[in-house]
């Protein structure tokens, strides 16, 4: 059983995180219009790395959706030209996905935006408050991580 503090810092941290997520939401859906993709769009090109390439599956298991739903965010990036699809020789059902130079360019510059508009959000607060907020989330997303590959 949780103690009283316990119990009340996991409610403040459950409102916190709905919270920061609702808002990183947001933000997602507006750089993505900004740059004319879908969200889900956007979050798969978060996902994918210069010069590696995955399998459906794989991205589908990292973004949480069904295979099908992926491949219709596939061939909308496809589309545009921004990755690559390569069908498999041995079984047509599998293909292995990867960035172009078009989608290597975005990839980039998305990064850097992202970084830029956090940075102007930092600019304001003390290098000390940056750190503790830096350690903080990072504790959070490890602890996270931690719980999802116990609870898989």
């Amino acid at each position: 059983m949780m103690d009283v503090k316990l119990k009340q810092q996991a409610s403040a941290i459950t409102e916190l995180t709905f919270d920061l997520l609702r808002c990183c939401e947001a933000k997602e859906k507006m750089f993505a219009k900004d740059h004319g993709l879908k969200v889900a769009e956007f979050r798969c090109l978060r996902i994918v790395e210069a010069g590696k390439s995955y399998s459906v599956q794989e991205l589908a298991t990292s973004m949480h959706l069904s295979p099908s739903r992926l491949t219709r965010i596939i061939d909308g990036l496809f589309a545009e030209k921004l990755v690559d699809r390569v069908q498999s020789i041995e079984d047509r059902r599998f293909a292995k996905i990867s960035l172009t130079n078009k989608g290597q360019t975005l990839v980039g510059k998305l990064k850097e935006e992202y970084a830029d508009l956090h940075g102007e959000m930092l600019k304001d607060i003390s290098v000390e408050d940056r750190d503790r907020i830096y350690q903080g989330i990072s504790l959070m997303q490890g602890l996270v991580s931690t719980w999802l590959v116990k609870n898989a």
